[in-house]
């Protein structure tokens, strides 16, 4: 006789001890999690467009907004995993929903599980720190400083979701639930900007980096004449 799980989760016989239902619904952590994210770009625009303009600005913006996120949102999860199905909060209610579509964030240290906490450790303590260091170079103008972080910090973001995307699909059993929407606004939407945008963004810093490095030889070669 099939037992009914007890969770919203695949494969239906995960056992997740203690669960509690999210008191919040998708809607409404989607509205939160928006409205942190317009707060954090509205305050790090105010600040940053005194020294940075342009196109300069939006990747400035996008290094504060990783930063923030993988030193405060990913950063939960790194420190509460093992308890996460039976908190109540509204950080850990965002991490039950996202779950619906790669249910290894809710099983705390079992199954499949070590992969998804190396990741999002490396995310935090590596990834995070040289994304506001771009930040930080970006500001004080110090653009060897800048281009090399920002093509660490997005190589490294682009290796992640590489390594996430295909350990989901090479898994023997699929760990997204069979609706649509999980696949393709949780899994694959949730996600995909983290490997469209550091694209863009490391290979502006190598066509810069030859660029100088062209200008350097040029240099040293009329120097020598």
């Amino acid at each position: 006789m099939d037992v009914e799980a007890s969770h919203p989760y695949v494969p239906e016989w995960l056992d997740l001890a203690g669960y509690v239902a999210p008191e919040h619904g998708a809607l409404e952590l989607c509205a939160i999690m928006g409205t942190a994210v317009v707060l954090v770009l509205a305050l790090a625009c105010t600040v940053l467009r005194r020294r940075v303009r342009g196109t300069e600005l939006a990747a400035a913006l996008w290094f504060v907004l990783c930063g923030t996120m993988h030193c405060t949102f990913e950063l939960y999860f790194v420190l509460h995993y093992r308890g996460l199905a039976a908190r109540r909060d509204v950080v850990a209610s965002m991490w039950k929903e996202y779950a619906k579509s790669d249910s290894r964030y809710m099983q705390g240290g079992t199954g499949n599980f070590a992969p998804v906490l190396a990741q999002e450790a490396s995310t935090v303590f590596v990834v995070g720190p040289l994304c506001w260091l771009t930040v930080y170079a970006m500001w004080t103008r110090r653009s060897a400083v800048r281009e090399l972080s920002q093509l660490a910090a997005s190589v490294m973001h682009m290796q992640s979701v590489l390594l996430y995307f295909g350990a989901e699909l090479l898994a023997r059993e699929p760990s997204c639930r069979p609706e649509p929407q999980y696949f393709y606004m949780y899994f694959v939407g949730a996600n995909l900007p983290w490997l469209v945008v550091p694209l863009v963004l490391a290979t502006s810093s190598v066509t810069r980096m030859r660029a100088q490095m062209a200008i350097a030889r040029a240099a040293e070669k009329t120097h020598t004449l």
